[in-house]
């Protein structure tokens, strides 16, 4: 048992913010998955992101053997996939604690391009966790990248793949969730260890924040 009874009874319900990035080349469908994640509807129209479009949805997360219930409010950023501009990248990267690399399953350079795209993450915003969305599986009859191609980037980059589709919905939820899921876990352990209360609410600049609910 971590923590006081009297404690644990208290905080039984945390309110967390996070910020998470989409990023990967233009056209591979980032903006497309945020839709049909936060409002669940798909079109074919591509429109090009310019700069980045900023989301949220808020996401409930139940621990019942732990005691615990979070409300996650998932701030999701989908910045634009051209490429060469670092100073852009260090204002909208700030503060992200994880991310969603898409790449388009009909097109390899795409996945290639996902290299460049988690050195720049990592630059960044240090060893954060993610998720690699390989994207548009709708159209399997077009698909161009062989399953050991996505498990050695998947290998390199660190990150758990997940077949999607914004235009059906496939993985769609299951990507974002897994996401949520590797945010709340250091929040879980500390408030098992009884060590959220030794911080302050509003946590620090550009980290996430909290709040007890009674």
């Amino acid at each position: 048992m971590y923590g006081p009874p009297e404690w644990r009874a208290l905080v039984e319900t945390l309110e967390i913010e996070k910020k998470i990035l989409l990023l990967g080349e233009p056209a591979v469908g980032k903006t497309s998955l945020v839709r049909r994640f936060v409002i669940d509807k798909f079109s074919d129209r591509y429109l090009a992101t310019i700069g980045t479009k900023t989301s949220r949805k808020l996401m409930d997360f139940n621990f019942p053997e732990r005691g615990l219930h979070i409300k996650l409010q998932l701030y999701v950023w989908d910045v634009f996939g051209q490429s060469g501009m670092p100073r852009a990248y260090k204002i909208y990267f700030k503060g992200a604690e994880a991310a969603i690399l898409v790449f388009d399953l009909t097109r390899p350079m795409t996945l290639a391009a996902l290299e460049r795209w988690g050195e720049t993450l990592r630059s960044i915003c240090g060893d954060v966790p993610g998720i690699l969305a390989c994207n548009k599986a709708d159209l399997d009859r077009q698909v161009s990248i062989t399953d050991e191609e996505i498990s050695k980037k998947a290998g390199s980059l660190r990150m758990a793949s997940l077949m999607t589709s914004a235009k059906t919905g496939e993985n769609v939820e299951t990507a974002f969730r897994a996401i949520g899921s590797l945010l709340c876990a250091p929040m879980v352990q500390k408030f098992l260890r009884g060590e959220l209360y030794s911080q302050r609410p509003e946590g620090k600049s550009g980290a996430s924040r909290w709040k007890p609910l009674t």
